[in-house]
């Protein structure tokens, strides 16, 4: 993860140092009064995410004018065979697992006998999210936003999956880049779908095929300050605050999380604009609880950070086509420390077999190609999203989107 931070920042400094503070008046205003970001959902459709109001980082520099209306689809082919994890709980058999590689912790423990906390999981399908989101200008530099998830699983295939279904995932393994069924689809059966998940409590999580389910509403409070360097150097900022309550019987909480961005724009070829965002966030789980649901994540906070580059061309009818790309990190579900102790059992097919619950004491990254048409009124996104880190959950990702202002007249 390192890595990519670096190269935003490095990107991000330089364009700052290329740019020029004298602007024109014109381009000045320009700047000022044009179209936000539109930025669709990126976030993963991670079987436990999906239960969880996480962060989506906010890239606009400022409220919107009236109110505007949006809704979003997205797609993701989850392959998580199953594994069965045992959290050793005995001190002596903590320390020796401690200085035991993983792949071999297996055959050094008698798991009939050690004390341990047993947990079970797996997951394939396509998961599919859906987000209505209402936002509403409050005063001048304030709006709040309003978003109702929800999600459903299917099989994924065709007309409705073209891209993330498994035939077309695999048809690229085989064809581009990865090999023949890299990640053992075809050994286990292709065009499935469900999710299980047993807690170390013996509470289970489950979503069959064609299951809909509406986990929960986001409520978002955003503040726009007015800076001398929003005219003077065209930086802004903005700060967020969200109340996620989840509903579902499966994570029966409320979080609460805060948020802050910093974007830069700047003119290219006196007509385009060339924007760069980095934003940092932190969302506290289970600030009220309302019910024994399932142990989703050990980790109070789950700590994100977002990157974005974004280039807009006007065109000659004054409407605007937009290219995008961002970067997604999420700490872990589950503390990394845990993972010393974890003895992790499984049909050994592949050399990463174990993702399916190893990936849960590990970071999550992301990238995404974002792609923005825009009218006057209306905004029509999609985007596509790749887990670099082979987590396969989800493997691909895309999205879907529109959304609609209603301006001042």
């Amino acid at each position: 993860m390192k890595y990519h931070l670096l190269f935003f920042l490095f990107l991000l400094v330089n364009c700052f140092s290329a740019a020029q503070s004298n602007k024109a008046d014109f381009w000045n205003e320009e700047l000022e009064n044009s179209s936000d970001i539109i930025k669709p959902n990126t976030l993963s459709t991670h079987p436990f995410g999906i239960y969880i109001s996480r962060l989506n980082h906010n890239f606009n520099v400022r409220n919107t004018e009236k109110y505007s209306f949006s809704f979003e689809v997205s797609s993701g082919n989850v392959v998580l065979p199953y594994v069965k994890s045992y959290e050793l709980t005995d001190p002596v058999d903590r320390e020796n697992s401690k200085n035991l590689p993983w792949h071999v912790r297996e055959f050094a423990f008698d798991l009939n006998k050690s004390p341990s906390k047993i947990k079970e999981f797996e997951a394939d399908g396509v998961i599919r999210s859906y987000r209505f989101n209402f936002t509403l200008p409050l005063t001048v530099n304030h709006e709040l936003n309003f978003i109702l998830r929800a999600n459903s699983l299917d099989r994924g295939k065709y007309p409705f999956s073209v891209f993330t279904s498994d035939e077309s995932i695999e048809w690229f393994h085989r064809n581009i880049a990865g090999g023949k069924d890299p990640f053992s689809r075809y050994h286990y059966g292709i065009n499935k779908a469900g999710i299980v998940y047993k807690d170390e409590n013996g509470k289970v999580l489950k979503m069959d095929n064609n299951n809909f389910t509406i986990p929960g509403v986001d409520i978002n409070y955003t503040y726009y300050p007015k800076l001398e360097m929003n005219e003077k150097h065209h930086i802004y900022l903005n700060f967020g605050a969200q109340l996620g309550i989840n509903t579902s019987r499966y994570n029966p909480a409320a979080d609460f999380g805060i948020s802050s961005s910093i974007i830069k724009k700047m003119i290219i070829k006196d007509k385009n604009i060339l924007s760069f965002g980095l934003s940092a966030g932190v969302l506290r789980q289970h600030i009220f609880e309302y019910g024994n649901g399932v142990n989703l994540s050990n980790q109070d906070f789950l700590c994100s950070f977002e990157g974005l580059i974004n280039y807009k061309v006007k065109l000659r009818n004054s409407n605007h086509i937009s290219y995008g790309i961002n970067y997604n990190f999420q700490n872990s579900y589950n503390k990394k420390s845990d993972i010393d102790y974890i003895v992790l059992t499984g049909e050994r097919v592949n050399t990463h077999w174990q993702k399916t619950i190893s990936h849960l004491y590990e970071d999550l990254e992301g990238w995404s190609a974002i792609c923005t048409y825009s009218t006057k009124r209306f905004s029509y996104f999609v985007y596509l999203r790749e887990d670099l880190n082979l987590d396969n959950a989800p493997d691909l990702q895309t999205g879907i989107g529109v959304k609609m202002s209603i301006k001042k007249s």
